[in-house]
């Protein structure tokens, strides 16, 4: 499987304000999340053919796949880089 990540912050950042507070808190709800995320340094997306992701490493890189944002406009469309084919 091949995968691809994104780590234009700037776009991220406006896909956050597309996702908007209600949903971005339901998300971190819905995946149990205790601890937030607290700055911009770790976010990335992860694509393959079935989904697209938001991610976020944290500094001990746990990686949270917080929710699917296939369907949102922020998605960028330059700047992915192929990480993996297996």
């Amino acid at each position: 499987m091949i995968i691809y990540r994104n780590y234009d912050l700037k776009t991220i950042r406006k896909l956050l304000k597309e996702i908007g507070r209600h949903r971005y808190e339901q998300a971190l709800e819905n995946m149990k999340v205790t601890q937030k995320p607290l700055g911009m340094k770790g976010w990335y997306l992860e694509a393959s053919q079935y989904y697209l992701k938001l991610c976020y490493r944290y500094p001990s890189r746990y990686v949270l796949m917080l929710m699917d944002v296939d369907r949102y406009e922020n998605v960028p469309r330059h700047g992915w880089e192929r990480i993996k084919v297996e």
